[in-house]
């Protein structure tokens, strides 16, 4: 157990249930390592009067929790296969990351947990949310990676097919459960080139501090869209 704060929260009580780092939880927001990060980073950009509209790439989690106790417009959803982009299901709004069905310039904050490891064309989707952002707006996110080494990619295209490289891995999420979400990739230090070939700037990787969380933090990446 810590007597560290709670990042979202500000409890005073964690457990580590597990050697890593989705078994790090605060025991009364229920917030992980990963949610704590991004929470972290991204708890300063939120603290002005000011309403700004936020797109979260999901629907539910200690994270959505958090944003929806501020005083901003959040906009949550998921990728649904069996509804069309842009509608709903059970109050959930379903869109695809690689072909948004917002308009230019709506948002000026987009977050995401562990999400871009999961979508096929991921630099598409890095597009996409630019094209949706406001001026000066900012992609806060995270992903697993490895902060010593550059992006390994898992399958590649082949005749217009996609073909694996490396043996299958599976993520697990809280709308399809343990081991349902495939991954493409497994990212390094080389996701900043990614954000900067769609045209974000300042772009950064905020490392984790290795005496919080029980050293499992994880770090955080910021772009800013700055036309």
């Amino acid at each position: 157990m810590s007597f560290d704060s709670c990042k979202l929260c500000g409890w005073k009580f964690q457990i580590k249930t597990h050697d890593n780092e989705m078994g790090v939880r605060c025991t009364r927001c229920g917030s992980s390592a990963v949610t704590q990060s991004l929470g972290q980073v991204i708890r300063p950009h939120l603290q002005t009067e000011h309403q700004l509209r936020i797109y979260e790439l999901s629907s539910r989690g200690a994270f959505v929790r958090y944003l929806q106790s501020t005083h901003h417009e959040i906009t949550l959803s998921e990728y649904l296969n069996d509804v069309p982009l842009g509608s709903c299901k059970d109050g959930v709004m379903c869109q695809d990351v690689q072909c948004l069905t917002f308009d230019d310039e709506s948002f000026d904050i987009c977050t995401s947990l562990e999400v871009f490891e999961h979508v096929e064309d991921d630099v598409k989707g890095f597009r996409e949310v630019h094209r949706v952002l406001k001026p000066a707006g900012k992609i806060i996110f995270t992903v697993p990676m490895n902060l010593n080494a550059n992006t390994i990619e898992r399958t590649k295209l082949v005749n217009g097919q996609r073909e694996q490289i490396l043996p299958p891995e599976y993520h697990s999420d809280n709308l399809r459960g343990v081991g349902k979400v495939f991954c493409y990739r497994n990212y390094g230090l080389d996701i900043v080139d990614r954000l900067q070939s769609v045209g974000f700037s300042n772009c950064e990787i905020i490392k984790p501090n290795p005496n919080e969380l029980f050293g499992f933090g994880r770090a955080v990446i910021i772009g800013e869209k700055l036309i």
